[in-house]
Order: structure tokens, then sequence, then C-alpha cells
């Protein structure tokens, strides 16, 4: 097809006069940027000459005493100076010339949070004439080592508290910045390592190399010139009116190249950078009281860069009274990364006299061409959000249209002769063009809107156009179709689940709704969109998830809310009453009751299928969820042709699906396709084509298994999917390579170990001994880092705060059962004794309420102050409690405990009264596990195993908060022997929600989470009392056995 392209040149080249006077204005800013500082710097007259980087240390001198890293704790802020940085950046320059890392290479970074001392290496890197490359944290390191070959990066400098495998970098030196060890490697070469992507020699002046996020496709590594990103930082500081009084906020993640722009802002002008040592994806308020402090005398930020996902987590009043007040600090807000807000949220946010003191912006760039390219500054709130015009004058923009019917919607690329990164995965294997050869565009997969006065607005993604059931539907669209129906502040996004050819519509609601509110809201969206765009599951939700550079999550998102897998006469049943509001008739009485009140029309299940209102599409999207569990393919197009006789009354097609071969798990995918003949207002039915996908059971096959000499009882512990440790009754700890099994390291401790492992980092982790101490070590060596000496068995898990900032213990000690000392040193805070007897379950804590529960073997639980230990309530029950207590995931207002006769109860937090209890058939010793899946809002449901051999599941009702809370058997499944080990909850993609549980007997079972079914199951050689431990990244789980063996399944 034939493609017409548009190219904007949004350089004023047709105007020689208006260039000259906007050069002329570029070089005097320039000059008086220069002479700003001191007499004695080198001064051109003109701005002819190249005028230093501004990374330049002897440029950076000139800022003097004013401030560079602001480092804001809660208690007082912790400044470092330009020329202090500039110190510190000459003594790291010594370093790397004494360790004689070569000028004009790359090399690699690896740190946990923005710090002064991360910012003071990135300037040493740049100013040793090297470019940087940031890498993942959460990455492997043989997945590093591969990522670092590729990009042709030799060298890595790696945060003190973090680590990379020996078998791939050998460690040079290692130094001191601000009290933050910093580690030196360099990359081990094999034959068989990778070859570097790049086929062509990288630019000269490098600034960074970065690998994208994969919004625009594949993630690909991007070489950055100098070149690219300066005139950038520049253009967009005059844009901005940025200078040496203004407090950015160094927030974005390194691996994301806005950050960049953070940092580089800075440096351009002078401005002082704020670090927090907390994030927005882990305490949104903390860090919205370390950027717009209460305190008068502490001074707030001025500038904030975020993603539009990452900003509402502050939540609609924060930003109201907040950040968007004002007499907030405030002067840009630049939000970009995503689509921009709507301007019925943006109301929800601000007053429009807020734009007459802040810039609030619209800014848009791809990390091709690093890193912005349009920006557009707010004027009103009420006008259709452009996506803006050029930062600066060299980037282009080009509109490629498919047809010329349609040429308002098109896909947009940006341009520019000079501001051009270097992709090999695309450069070296494309053929530039003679025509426009000089500029260089990349695409940037959004399909844009060019309005009659050239104003560009964004659309959707390119890639958001599937095909459902022979129709072309866009998610955009259809998400701003939802949009508009909602009520203001509340978003959507619809997802597309490919696999099982399903259109799932999330929606973001302010507050907790009901059923028969959610239901309400559904009905409202259904009859505003064509059949087509009508999602098959409407998923309510009080957040939206963010992935690590502040997007919105949409894997976690689908990962949630894949619909679990339900009997085949309830899938029909829910869309009749969630979708079509057909009675839902219990009985017979009941209907005969309901056909007498209706007179000789059918009602209820009665009607037809198309008489309740259904369609041929509906038809097709319900026989596509049932047509996963049916054996015969007949059988399932007998059910597509009954729903749209009209002469079939519903309940014989229930009555039907009753009697129907279905298969034992839903692992059938049959993805169904109409006939071209087959439309909603035909008369006739229609046909289908049945295209069968055949997936295996589930089956889980042993990989490896390690011998600890004695049994193993402790819960086995992971950290970040990198390292499996557990320890054994041979007073061995071992920290294993969770795909190979092969040992990291190995400690052998006084006495046995029962204690579940807690890592504080990447190089430190604690356990609790038999001997009565509390040991802290480095899990990667083998070497014991401190011992506290607590009194007695050590058997909970011990608990490392929140705010990362304490470590509890809870022990079987007889002085003092609660210990409570410093994460950093460990000094003992305070301690205290709880109850008559020991504790054997692990503490929990209420972050927001900074106090824990505490439950003890004489039947006490008692809620205490974290910061000095002080009593704030106490209960007593009749028997004593094992099990760990848990929060309640819907409703934080109350938690879950265990006694041990089998009686379960919730809990208010605030006095620890008894709100419901369930009892069991038998004793319980395992802990609670909690779940609130997105698909059951107002529903939490609890799994414990019992000694009377079952598995159970509770659903407890949170939804009112005027009704009581109770519990219900959801079901409860028969191990064949009794079950000590807490389950474990699993998540499959395509399969769901699965509960993996261990018997004393050895046998291990693999059960749906929904109904209860098994799926699996197998018998290991020993007895189980070990809690196992599953990483889903690996789709591993690892089970300890008192045949003294850790053993590794993997479906």
């Amino acid at each position: 097809m034939e493609q017409y392209l548009e190219t904007i040149k949004l350089k004023t080249e047709f105007d020689a006069d208006e260039t000259q006077k906007e050069t002329e204005d570029s070089c005097s800013l320039e000059l008086e940027i220069k002479t700003e500082p001191d007499m004695d710097m080198d001064i051109g007259p003109t701005c002819v000459e190249e005028p230093k980087k501004l990374y330049d240390i002897s440029r950076l001198r000139v800022f003097g005493d004013v401030p560079f890293v602001i480092r804001r704790m809660e208690l007082k802020d912790f400044p470092l100076s330009y020329t202090k940085a500039v110190g510190s950046v000459e003594q790291l320059l010594a370093w790397l010339r004494r360790n004689k890392v070569p000028n004009g290479i790359g090399i690699g970074f690896r740190i946990a949070q923005h710090m002064p001392s991360s910012c003071i290496l990135i300037l040493a890197i740049l100013n040793h004439k090297c470019h940087f490359f940031a890498t993942d944290k959460m990455m492997l390191s043989k997945a590093l080592h591969s990522q670092m070959c590729s990009a042709g990066v030799d060298y890595l400098v790696v945060s003190g508290h973090m680590s990379v495998g020996a078998v791939y970098f050998e460690r040079i030196d290692t130094c001191l910045v601000y009290n933050e060890e910093y580690k030196l490697f360099k990359l081990k070469r094999t034959p068989s390592d990778p070859p570097a992507q790049a086929q062509k020699p990288l630019p000269a002046n490098m600034c960074y190399t970065i690998t994208t996020t994969g919004t625009t496709g594949t993630p690909k590594l991007i070489h950055v010139p100098y070149e690219c990103i300066a005139p950038n930082v520049v253009a967009l500081s005059q844009k901005l009116n940025v200078s040496m009084a203004d407090i950015i906020y160094l927030g974005t993640p390194c691996t994301f190249d806005p950050f960049v722009v953070e940092l580089f802002l800075a440096l351009q002008t002078g401005a002082a950078l704020l670090v927090s040592h907390h994030t927005m994806r882990e305490a949104p308020s903390k860090v919205l009281s370390a950027l717009f402090p209460t305190n008068v005398t502490t001074t707030g930020i001025t500038i904030l860069q975020m993603t539009p996902s990452l900003f509402r987590q502050f939540g609609a009043a924060a930003i109201r009274e907040r950040i968007l007040s004002n007499s907030s600090t405030l002067r840009v807000l630049l939000l970009g990364g995503e689509p921009f807000p709507s301007s019925a949220e943006l109301i929800t946010w601000m007053e429009p006299r807020v734009l007459l003191q802040k810039h609030i912006c619209n800014i848009y760039g791809i990390t091709e061409v690093s890193c912005w390219s349009l920006l557009h500054i707010l004027h009103s709130l009420q006008t259709q959000m452009p996506l803006g015009t050029p930062i600066d004058d060299e980037t282009v923009v080009r509109i490629q249209y498919q047809s010329d019917r349609n040429m308002q919607h098109g896909e947009l690329f940006l341009g520019s002769a000079t501001r051009r990164c270097y992709i090999p995965e695309i450069d070296d294997v494309e053929v530039v063009r003679e025509e426009d050869s000089a500029i260089c565009f990349r695409s940037t997969g959004d399909l844009v809107v060019r309005l009659e006065d050239g104003t560009i607005c964004y659309g959707e993604r390119a890639n958001d156009v599937v095909k459902r059931a022979g129709n072309r539907i866009s998610l955009g669209l259809i998400t701003r179709k939802i949009e508009k129906c909602l009520p203001s502040g509340e978003l959507a996004t619809c997802l597309w689940l490919e696999e099982l050819q399903k259109l799932i519509c999330c929606i973001r609601t302010l507050e907790l709704k009901t059923k028969v509110q959610q239901r309400a809201q559904t009905f409202d969206i259904l009859s505003k969109l064509l059949n087509a765009e009508q999602p098959d599951r409407f998923v309510y939700l009080q957040h939206f998830p963010c992935n690590v550079h502040g997007k919105l999550d949409k894997e976690l998102l689908l990962k949630e809310c894949i619909p679990l897998a339900q009997p085949a006469q309830e899938i029909l049943k829910s869309f009749l009453h969630d979708r079509l509001e057909c009675v839902d008739v219990s009985n017979e009485r009941m209907a005969k009751k309901q056909r007498l009140e209706c007179g000789l029309q059918p009602c209820g299940y009665e009607l037809s299928f198309r008489q309740a209102g259904g369609t041929s599409f509906h038809a097709i999207t319900i026989c596509r969820e049932i047509g996963l569990q049916m054996c015969i393919d007949d059988e399932q197009r007998h059910v597509f042709e009954m729903l749209l006789d009209e002469n079939v009354p519903l309940r014989t097609v229930l009555r039907f699906l009753d009697t129907a071969k279905l298969v034992a798990n839903n692992t059938k995918l049959k993805p169904l396709e109409p006939l071209a003949n087959c439309t909603s207002g035909s008369g006739g039915t229609c046909g289908l084509t049945i295209t069968r996908i055949e997936q295996p059971e589930i089956k889980f096959q042993l990989h490896w298994k390690v011998n600890f000499s004695k049994c193993i009882d402790s819960p086995v512990s992971q950290y970040e999917g990198r390292y499996i440790c557990v320890g054994a009754h041979s007073h061995i700890l071992r920290t294993l390579d969770p795909q190979t099994g092969i040992e990291q390291s190995s400690v052998k401790l006084p006495d046995r170990i029962e204690c579940k492992v807690t890592f504080l980092s990447e190089q430190l982790a604690m356990v609790g001994c038999y001997d009565g101490c509390l040991y802290g070590f480095n899990h990667l060596t083998g070497d014991i880092v401190w011992r506290v000496e607590i009194g007695g068995m050590i058997k909970a898990q011990p608990l490392l705060t929140a705010d990362g900032s304490r470590i509890v213990v809870c022990s079987y000690a007889e002085d003092y059962n609660v210990f409570c000392l410093s994460a950093e040193r460990q000094e003992v805070l305070w301690c205290m004794k709880i109850g008559e007897k020991a504790i054997f379950a692990s503490p929990l804590e209420l972050p927001n309420e900074q106090s824990l529960v505490i439950c003890t073997l004489d039947g006490g639980y008692t809620r205490i102050a974290l910061t000095d230990g002080s009593v704030e309530w106490a209960q007593k029950c009749k028997e004593p409690l094992f099990a760990t207590p848990v929060l309640l995931d819907s409703k934080p207002s109350l938690f879950l405990c265990a006694e041990v006769a089998g009686r379960v109860h919730a809990c208010h937090v605030g006095n620890g009264k008894i709100m419901a209890t369930y009892t069991a058939e038998g004793n319980i010793f395992s802990s609670l596990v909690v779940k609130t899946p997105p698909t059951q809002m107002g529903y939490s449901f609890v799994v414990f195993g019992c000694i009377d051999r079952h598995v159970y599941c509770l659903r407890c009702n949170t939804e009112r908060v005027r009704q009581p809370v109770y519990f219900e058997l959801q079901w409860k499944v028969d191990m064949g022997a009794p079950v000590y080990a807490t389950p474990t909850l699993l998540t499959i993609q395509l399969i769901g929600h699965l509960v993996w549980s261990c018997a004393t007997d050895g046998r291990v079972v693999l059960m749906n989470f929904h109904n209860g079914q098994i799926q699996w199951s197998a018998k290991l050689p020993g007895e189980i009392f070990s809690t196992s431990c599953y990483i889903e990244s690996l789709r591993r789980v690892y089970v300890g056995c008192r045949d003294n063996y850790l053993y590794c399944l993997g479906v």
C-alpha cells in the first residue's frame, strides 16, 4: 500500500531575519550564563567557540557553594555543594586512573536508588571521557553479563550493598564516596560470549548507553552521543526558565532516560537536585512529605518530572491541596512517558488559575531520540491536549499516513539531522534512503491526529488495534469511550488477552463500589459501546500498578485480571446476570411464582438468549470461554446454535451444559471466528469455525535436589528471584542458585535452624538459631557479619520494618521475648516480655500505625508501639497462637489470627476485638495466607492448612462498612495427611491463581484457587513440615523435606 508522508519542519528557515534573531538570542544567553560565576573563566567573545560540556568539572566549579544535591531525610537535609562535589569527582577520577580504566569506553553502573554519591559517580565517568550504562538492579548476573557484552561495556561499578556473580565479573577495587561503598568490576570474557551488537564504531562524544523500555517494540540498545542530549536540555531549560534558584526532584530510575534530563538541567543552570530514600512505588505519602514538606523552614521542590501513572499515586486530594495549590513551591510540572491526563481528570487536580502561576506541561519523546522532543505548556483545562511543538530547532516531525483517504490519522515519526542516536539493531540493517538522508527519522509507534489548525494530538498506540471475532477494534478508542461514562476522577484501561481472545476493562475507582453499583455502571457503559467493543469482563480496582519506570504495568494488571476457571453453567449464569440483567431463578418454586407474576410472557430462564438481549457476538464470547472446557467440538457448536435459537429457553441451555462432557482442567484454547455472513441482527443461526490448540496439563518435574545432611523444617526464603536460602537441623545454612541448585555460600551455625531467613539487602541477610542468637550474614560469601544474643530459641522469622530502620525479633527467651534493634548498628532500642510463654509466630507490622501485633503461645495477642514497645492494647484467646497474624488485604482495619484449637478470628486493628470467627475441624499450626483477587472486589480469601488433613479456603465478606464481617467456607480439600506447612499461592499465566500445599506424609498438591479442584499431585520421600517458596519468573517451587533434601520442582 502506498504511504503518504507529511514532514513538518518547524525550523524557521523561511524567515532569515527571524532565524538570525533567534541565533543572537541564544548566543547572548550562552554568554550570560558563562559570565555569571567569575571572571577567571575563558570566555569566548562569540558563540562560535565550542562551549564546555554541561558536566565538565571546570565549568561546574564556578557554581561554588551553591547546593548540588540535597539528600532529604525525615529529621534534616544533607546538602552537598558544587565545590565539594567537584572535589569528590576529582578523587574518583584518580581512583579510575589508578585502576587503569581506559578513556573513551563504556562503564556500567548498578545502584538501588539515587544518592549524592551516585551523582558523583556519573560525573566521574563522564569526566573520565567515558560514557555510562545504567543496568537493571534486578537482573541476574548471567543476563547482566550478556547485556554488557552486547553493549560493548567491559567495566562495572556496583553499589556496596549489591553484588554480581564472581563467575562473570572480576573484582578490581573498592572506594568510599560519602559513606557509600562502590566496587569496580571487569567482565570476564570467554569465546562463547555474545559479540557486541554494534557493527559500526560508536559515535564520537558518547554520553550514555541505555536500553528502551519496550513501549515502542522489543527493548533495544540505544547509544546516545552528547550532541543528542545536550541541545535538548539547553533548549528545555530556556523554555522553562530554569535557574540556580530551582530545586529539581531526581526521582526517575537511572534505567529510564528522563533521569538524564533531571541531572543535566541542574548541571546546565547550577540548580539543586533533591533525592529521597523513599520511592513512589513503595511510599507515595513519604515522597510527598519529602518534596513538599509542611514544615515552613524546609524548602520544597520547584521542578517535578513524572509519568502520569506515577503522579496519580499521590492521590487527587494531595495533588490539589499540596502539590498544585497556590501556596505550593512547585513551579514546573512535566508529565510524560504516557498519554497526558484528560481535562476531566485535570479539573479534579487544580483550579484554572493555577495555570497562571505554574507551568503544567505535556512533554513527549522517545528514547530513540533521547530524550524529549515536543513540549506543550497548558493554558486551559478545557481544550484537547496537544503533544506540543519541538523543544529545539533541530527536531523535525513527520506524520506517515496509510492512505490519501484519511489524512487526519497517521503514525508519528521524530527526526533530526544533528540529534542522532546510534541504534545497532536498526542502523546496521536499514538502508538510508537518499531523500532526507541527512535527517534520521525514528518511529514512535504512536498514531496521532492533526487538527485543522495544525496542532498534533495523541491518538493511540499503533499496536493497540487488535482483531476480535472478525472485527478490528482499537483498545485506545474503547478506553476513551468508557472514560466518558465514568464519574470525574475515575480511569479506565482496556487490555487484550490474546491467548483467550478476551477483552478486559479495568476501571480505577476512587471508592470501593458495591456489586450493585458495579453492575449499574457496567450496564451504562455497555449501552454506549458497539457489540464488538463490549469487554468480556469488567474489573474494578482502587489502584493501577506501575512498573519500575513509573508507567502503567499492563502485564501485571493483566496477570491479576486473568479470569479464573469456572464451571460452564456458572459462566453462562454470570454473563446473564452481569451483562443482560436476566433474573436469577434459584429454584422451581420461585420460577412458578415469577411466571404467575409475568402472566403469559416468559421471563427469567424461560426466555431465550435473544429474548434476554443476547446477540450473536455475545454468543461467540460465551462459547469461546465455555468451549475451553468441552471435550467434543460438536457440543460447543450445539451450545452456540441453542443460544441463537429463539425457541430454546435458557433453562434448556443450562441443563445441556450440566450434562455436557467437560475436560478436567481448563487447558484448551479454542479461538472462535464467526462466518462472514454472521451479523448481530440476522434471524438464523450463525456458524463457527473452531481451531483447536491443545495445551498440556499442568505437570511439575524435578529440576534438582540438594542434601542438607539432616531434615529441613525451616521455611524456604528467596531474594528477588536470584537466590534461595534455607537452614536445616544439621546447623547448615545454604544460599543456592534457584536455577541450577549450585551453592553460592554455606554457613555453619552452632545449633539447628528452623527460622526463615530475612534478606536485608543484596549482601546481607539474617536468621535466628536454636542457640538463642540472631545472625547477620553475607549470603554471597558465607561470612557472618554480626551476631546478637537474644537469650532464647528463635523460630519466628525476624522482621525488617517497612522503612528499613528497625529489626524486631521474637523468641523463646524467658526474660525478654521481644527485641527491637537498629538495622544499621544492631543496637538494642528496646526489649520487653509479652505474655507468660514463648513466641512462635512472626510479628505483624502495621506500617501506617507505627505498631506491631504479636501473638504468643499463652493465647495472647498484643499491639505494641514500634517506637518504644509500649502496649497499646492486649487481648487473650483460650488456646496458643502458632499462626503468624496477617492483615486482611481488602480491609486494612482488620487482621487475622488463628488459635491452635482451630478457630480463625478476624480482629479489629484499633482495639483487637474479635469481629468474626470460623472454626475448622482440627488444630491449626499453619499460618494464614490472604488473597484479594481484583475480580472479587469486596471479598478476601483466606487459605490455611489443618491437621484434620484438609486445606481450607474461606471467603471473608468485607465490602460494606456497616455490614458485619463474616467467614464462609469456599472449599476444603482432603490432603490425606495432616498439614503443618503454610500453603503457597502461585500464579501461572493462562491458568490463573493456584494453591500449593504439602502434607506431613510427603504429598505435594496443586489446587485451583477458585474451587479447590486438584490440578496435580505427587509424593516426596519424606515428611514435610517446611513451608515452600515459589519464584514466579522461573515457575519453580522449592520444598524442604525431612529426607534431608531441598527439592526444586518446575512447571
